[in-house]
């Protein structure tokens, strides 16, 4: 299928449409690219084909009489569950709210299980059904006539409520699309990528350095199967996006390792409780997790050392645990978000209340924690927050600078294990989960690369070995 930056032949000339508002773009440019490879693997999916096909058949300007032979009513039934398969995956995925993006080059479809007839006719009859969405692509070119950017955009869909509840009447949604549906993912062709802004990596030799390295870890990755009890676990490999590319970009903003396919299916997307229960080649697994990782970054770029003796946030608002997951919430979003939180905005309201959610943690209310207290008493704990918003080392810092180094000291530590010590490693953000016997080894490969990246000590957890337990 088309890579995003091929020139897109529309199977009929249509208008450019209006510059896509800026909020609307990340989910847009995080759109995976559609394979349409699912095959159906219960009897549920089977019947959803069969229903779709019936209800929403070809249009009659299709060429030849509809179903006039039952090889078509087959092919058109295996392109809508194919579809609507990839469909419900991106909704699960979360980062492209929902959002595919499919090749409209008649030639990408020759010789696959889906022919571009019958895509074309799935698409055409969901469409005037309002059955799904579309954002129209348009050609990378500049031509007489033809107004718009020189970079080429795959036109982008997605599933409506309406065609939500009709899988829902089957048994099939977003959770559970893979124990219907056998999705045949492919790997991203480019390991580098650009997000926020999303833009088209460029070939220069910090690139292809870059590119190595992941090319080598998931070619070691590959001979260590990860998987789980009870759950479907889909891992091809990683690609690391950076981010607010700009003037002066010197590849040093971000940087995290994203596991492919993104989703339910993505080991990065369980619950930490779940995470205790993967198998690396069939053994027990430890989940080493850099602590107050931003924070202790943080410090280090103020030239300090963030105190290890202690937890970084309990006891700042008072004994529970929520008093200190709130405290970390304060302190992580306000990192995140270039200054110091001073309001509950309903953005921050419910990225808290989701978190807490994750954790099946109730009872939050935001009136027992006015925010003027919580950045009172969290600044009167860490002082050199207040620094946080103006200069440090001569510049304004973001979190991107704080997850690049942080990157960094992960991505070291995967390097060393793999080539020194033959271990495999799988990152989630700011920890490592490998095999329970080599904890030693990680541990010692994560402090050592966050010192080289920081020039400070981190806190890793667990603290002990877990053999020993």
């Amino acid at each position: 299928m088309a890579d995003e930056s091929e020139n897109w032949e529309p199977q009929e000339r249509v208008g450019w449409e209006p510059k896509t508002p800026r909020e609307h773009r990340e989910p847009l440019g995080n759109a995976p690219l559609a394979t349409l490879r699912a095959t159906p693997s219960t009897e549920q999916a089977f019947k959803l084909m069969g229903d779709l096909a019936q209800r929403y058949p070809r249009s009659q300007a299709a060429r030849g009489k509809a179903y006039a032979r039952r090889k078509t009513l087959v092919s058109y039934a295996h392109a809508s569950g194919a579809f609507i398969a990839e469909l419900l995956a991106a909704i699960e995925t979360g980062r492209s709210e929902g959002w595919i993006r499919c090749s409209h080059r008649k030639s990408d479809y020759t010789g696959r299980d889906v022919s571009w007839a019958m895509f074309d006719g799935v698409a055409k009859a969901w469409l005037e059904a309002e059955l799904i969405q579309r954002k129209q692509g348009y050609p990378g070119m500049l031509a007489m006539g033809n107004p718009g950017p020189t970079s080429g955009k795959l036109t982008r869909y997605r599933a409506t409520t309406k065609l939500l509840e009709i899988a829902a009447e089957h048994g099939i949604t977003p959770a559970n699309v893979l124990d219907h549906f056998d999705l045949d993912f492919v790997m991203l062709s480019e390991l580098v990528q650009l997000s926020q802004p999303f833009e088209r990596t460029p070939n220069t030799e910090v690139v292809a350095r870059l590119r190595e390295q992941l090319a080598e870890l998931n070619a070691f990755a590959a001979k260590h199967p990860l998987t789980h009890p009870t759950r479907t676990i889909k891992h091809l490999g990683w690609v690391r996006k950076f981010h607010q590319y700009g003037a002066g970009f010197r590849w040093d903003k971000g940087g995290r390792l994203y596991s492919q396919p993104q989703g339910a299916h993505c080991y990065q997307s369980l619950p930490s409780v779940d995470r205790q229960e993967l198998r690396i080649d069939g053994h027990r697994v430890v989940e080493l997790d850099l602590s107050s990782s931003y924070l202790t970054i943080f410090y280090a770029l103020c030239d300090e050392q963030l105190d290890l003796s202690q937890d970084a946030y309990m006891g700042i608002l008072g004994p529970t645990d929520l008093d200190r997951h709130v405290a970390k919430f304060w302190v992580n979003a306000s990192l995140s978000n270039g200054n110091l939180l001073s309001k509950w905005s309903k953005n921050v309201l419910d990225s808290l209340l989701g978190q807490l959610a994750a954790k099946e943690r109730t009872g939050f209310d935001p009136g027992r924690y006015p925010m003027r207290v919580i950045r009172e008493k969290v600044l009167h704990r860490h002082p050199l927050l207040e620094r946080w918003g103006g200069r440090i080392r001569g510049r304004i810092m973001s979190w991107a600078d704080l997850m690049y180094l942080e990157s960094q000291a992960i991505l070291g530590a995967m390097l060393t294990l793999m080539r020194d010590h033959q271990v495999p490693s799988f990152p989630v953000h700011d920890s490592l989960i490998v095999p329970v016997s080599k904890y030693k080894v990680a541990r010692e490969a994560l402090l050592l690369h966050f010192r080289l990246q920081t020039g400070r000590v981190a806190r890793v957890k667990p603290e002990a070995d877990p053999e020993d337990w």
